[in-house]
Order: C-alpha cells, then sequence, then structure tokens
C-alpha cells in the first residue's frame, strides 16, 4: 500500500464524520419539527421519544464512525473520566456562556433595537413540557459539543494540521446552523456564546466540562420557557 493510498484510506472516515456533522441540522431540524405532526397520531410522550431517538441514532452513527472506523479514541475528543475540575469548570464555563450570550443580546437588542424572537421560537419547540425542555438542553449539550468542538476541532486538525484554525471553522459551521432555528439577529449572542465553548474546549481539552456548561445554560432557558407557558 503506498503512502498516498494510506494517507486516503485515514482521511476518508474523517470526512465522511465531518460531512454528516455539517448536514446534522438538515437532518435534526425537520425530525424535531415533526413532532408536532406525530402528537396526534401516537401521543405526545412518544411523538417525542420517537424524534429524540432518531437524532440520538443519527448522533450514534457518527461518533461510531470516528470510533471503529477512523479509530479514534474516546479521550482525543476529550471524553476521558470526569472530575471534579471537569465539574467546577463546567460551572465557570455556564457563567461565562450566560455572560456572553447576555452581552451579545444587548448588543442586538438594546443598542441596535433589532425585533427580538429567539424566545417564541425556542418555546415552540418546548411546548410547555419541562421534560421536554430538559431532553432538548441533554441532546443539544451533549450531540453539539460532541459534534462541533471534540470532533470537528480534533478532525479539522488532523487534516489541516492547524488546531485553531479548525476551531474557527467549527465554531463558525455551529453558528451558522442555528439559522435554521433562529433569525439572524439571533446568531450574534450565539456566535458570543460559540467562541466561549471552543475557548474553553482548546483550554481544557475535557468535553466534559463544555457539556456541563451547555446543558447548564440551555436547560435553564428552555425550563424558564417551559415554565411561562403554564402562567
Amino acid at each position: 500500500m503506498t503512502d498516498e493510498h494510506a494517507t486516503a484510506l485515514r482521511r476518508t472516515p474523517i470526512l465522511i464524520s465531518l460531512g454528516l456533522i455539517l448536514v446534522y441540522p438538515l437532518f435534526s431540524v425537520p425530525v424535531q419539527a415533526a413532532v408536532h405532526g406525530l402528537i396526534p397520531k401516537l401521543g405526545a410522550a412518544e411523538a417525542r421519544v420517537v424524534t429524540e431517538g432518531a437524532i440520538w441514532l443519527y448522533a450514534a452513527i457518527v461518533l461510531a464512525i470516528a470510533l471503529f472506523w477512523e479509530r479514534r479514541t474516546l479521550a482525543s475528543i476529550g471524553l476521558r473520566r470526569p472530575t471534579r475540575a471537569s465539574l467546577g469548570f463546567g460551572v465557570v464555563g455556564a457563567i461565562a456562556i450566560a455572560g456572553a450570550g447576555a452581552l451579545g443580546s444587548y448588543v442586538v437588542y438594546t443598542l441596535l433595537h433589532l425585533p427580538e424572537h429567539a424566545d417564541a421560537q425556542a418555546a415552540a419547540m418546548v411546548g410547555g413540557s419541562v421534560v421536554y425542555a430538559l431532553c432538548l438542553a441533554v441532546r443539544a449539550g451533549v450531540v453539539e459539543e460532541i459534534f462541533y468542538r471534540g470532533l470537528a476541532i480534533e478532525q479539522l486538525t488532523a487534516l489541516t494540521g492547524r488546531r485553531w484554525f479548525a476551531a474557527v471553522v467549527a465554531t463558525a459551521v455551529f453558528v451558522l446552523i442555528h439559522r435554521l432555528h433562529f433569525d439572524w439577529a439571533q446568531l450574534v449572542p450565539i456566535a458570543a456564546v460559540a467562541i466561549v465553548l471552543a475557548a474553553l474546549y482548546l483550554r481544557r481539552h475535557d468535553l466534559w466540562a463544555n457539556i456541563i456548561a451547555h446543558i447548564a445554560v440551555d436547560a435553564v432557558g428552555l425550563v424558564t420557557l417551559a415554565l411561562q407557558a403554564h402562567h
């Protein structure tokens, strides 16, 4: 086997994995939206289990490609055994994320006076269910951190040899995919949040800290919207 052929074989699973990560929102957004059409047929709980199960299965396939075809380890994407430091930096990260998001929102909605639709869009996803809000927060925290921090940054680094370039590209993609859920104005606070998450991963290489921070912030926001729907 030539060196060029061996290199091509190593790149194949990386490119397939990155391709699936890139098109992930084109799968997850319509599947999640389908829950409203499935509720009359299956019931609320069953419809949410079916759609969330499909999205988790997609994530499992992408991770399996990285682990079994690319032969990557969980530790290589920061998923070593979690420690107290993971929790501590997760909490610090959550505070930093909340601050960055608040600053971005202040600039867009207070200084620039752009219309704010993000809460209404997120509330429509949650549908007034606290349990579903928590499920969405956990799924977003786990899947998006594995995809756009752990896998994307490490795989793009393997392809380009430039870690910061990989982080910039992964962060840009993470921000742009949220356009499928939110309007352009909301991408500003999302970008602020994404920069903090990328910096946390680059600094610590501890994906558990990222996951904890991401879940905590999303859970507080989505559960609050779910509770407000009952008032």
